[in-house]
């Protein structure tokens, strides 16, 4: 019974969340409290001064990761709103020469994941909800909406995939690479969706169109961060998806006899090209830095790290105050500590309950009371295990922090699914975000009055996002049977 035990803090988190609806912050530190009384009323859970010490030492450096990159995105993106940014590539989405379920599969497969990729917090939902507002219904564009929020292991500049790595001690394009393995099948099945959710009149064409741009979605994925560039890759591999989109507009209008018209219109408008540049520009920049022998200032502590100069956060501020000319904005920074300080609060409850548990040996515990099932169950547990951890934290980085400890235990001994293991974990996280409550009321207060007039209730989306969460689910179910069924 001592894993029952064990286990109760993250029941404590749980039902504090999904029973009492309290906030994921408190809910994160409620848990690493009990955590810390069972250390110490509970011989069977131990943990030295020094464990103690490390694991104060490593949590506070992967929060460090975090805010690190979290800060800069959010003033970004306030900056980026103010610059009516997000207004001109909403206005551009819907000029597109495209008819309107191939539009829907653009937004969900291309445009969503690039912004939510690069500012991440849901930022990508300033665009597209309206976006698909104006292509179909409020009850249909708010749940293509809820869709296109699944480029999670990638976004915030693959901030989950970046601590998920450091949290496992693996490299993070190994990480990377195997997540975009496990989450291969998710895309395409989340655009064909999307698409056939605006009831085309050529289901099977629109849902070849659609899992096309999910395939290459995937596709890009998994070569980008095959060649080492991990952080960048949600946003590149959106560019390419939309790239492709843009091509296949301009094949419509030669075909159509407007050939003549003015090209400009498929390019994007100039200061959405002027601000993703900037950043990527940047990262190019840190990474020549650090080819040449450039010192990244790094601090290590609990088999934790932080290097200043290969963090993400460093091209993220830069793009904002180049965008300014070199201003800072003050409203917009504090707006940027106010929305996010909670998520910055709850990620530190989750890493410190993450770490207390793992060190003093209660995942151990857990570890051992399932060591005796069949592979084939713990592949079929891993992934539920994620998706809760995504739905009840509302954050693929939180997720990672609660239950990455816990899915290494998972893994088989001795047949190298370890990595495969936690990146079910990064991926089942992630895929789940979207049917989280913060997302949900994030979603209808950007639709505002559209969602109400149209009777469009929490409920009823949360509904939607478990009957997608289930789908999601066989997909990384079945990827988990394949990998250790053939390990």
């Amino acid at each position: 019974m001592v894993w029952a035990i064990a286990v109760s803090p993250l029941v404590l988190v749980l039902g504090m969340i999904t029973g009492l609806r309290r906030p994921a912050h408190w809910a994160a530190l409620a848990g690493a409290a009990m955590a810390a009384v069972l250390i110490w009323w509970l011989p069977d859970f131990t943990l030295s001064g020094g464990a103690l010490t490390a694991a104060a030492g490593g949590t506070g450096l992967l929060v460090l990761n975090a805010a690190a990159v979290m800060l800069p995105g959010v003033y970004l993106s306030q900056v980026l709103t103010r610059r009516e940014v997000h207004r001109s590539l909403q206005e551009w989405v819907r000029g597109l020469p495209l008819p309107g379920p191939a539009k829907v599969a653009l937004v969900v497969a291309g445009i969503a994941p690039t912004v939510e990729a690069l500012t991440g917090f849901g930022v990508s939902l300033l665009v597209t909800v309206p976006v698909l507002l104006a292509l179909t219904p409020p009850a249909t564009a708010l749940r293509q909406a809820m869709l296109g929020m699944n480029i999670m292991p990638w976004g915030t500049l693959g901030l989950a995939t970046v601590i998920g790595a450091a949290l496992t001690g693996t490299d993070t394009a190994v990480l990377g690479t195997a997540t975009a393995v496990t989450s291969s099948l998710v895309f395409p099945l989340v655009t064909v969706w999307a698409a056939l959710l605006a009831r085309p009149q050529h289901r099977l064409r629109t849902a070849v169109v659609a899992a096309g741009a999910g395939g290459a979605l995937s596709l890009g994925l998994l070569v980008l961060n095959r060649a080492g560039v991990v952080q960048p890759t949600g946003v590149l591999a959106g560019l390419l998806t939309t790239t492709l989109g843009l091509v296949l507009c301009a094949v419509r209008r030669t075909r159509s006899g407007a050939g003549s018209g003015p090209a400009g219109r498929l390019l994007p408008p100039r200061a959405v090209l002027q601000a993703y540049g900037l950043v990527l520009g940047g990262i190019v920049v840190t990474r020549a830095a650090a080819a040449l022998g450039v010192p990244p200032l790094e601090l290590h502590a609990g088999n934790a790290s932080f290097a200043l100069l290969s963090s993400p956060g460093l091209p993220l501020l830069a793009a904002a105050l180049l965008l300014d000319r070199g201003r800072p904005h003050g409203p917009d920074a504090r707006a940027a500590l106010i929305r996010a300080g909670r998520p910055l609060l709850a990620l530190t409850g989750f890493v410190a309950l993450g770490r207390l548990m793992a060190d003093s040996g209660m995942i151990g515990e857990v570890g051992a009371a399932v060591a005796a099932a069949p592979p084939l169950v713990t592949a079929l547990a891993s992934p539920a295990l994620g998706m809760l951890s995504g739905f009840i934290t509302g954050s693929n980085v939180g997720g990672n922090a609660l239950m990455m400890p816990l899915q290494e235990r998972l893994a088989p001994h001795g047949a190298g699914l370890d990595v495969w293991f936690a990146a079910l974990q990064n991926s089942a996280a992630g895929h789940a975000v979207f049917t989280s409550l913060p997302m949900i009321m994030l979603i209808l207060a950007v639709a505002g009055n559209s969602a109400k007039s149209a009777g469009v209730v929490e409920h009823g989306l949360l509904r939607f996002g478990l009957r997608v969460a289930a789908a999601i689910y066989a997909a990384l179910a079945a990827t988990a049977v394949a990998l250790v069924s053939f390990a």
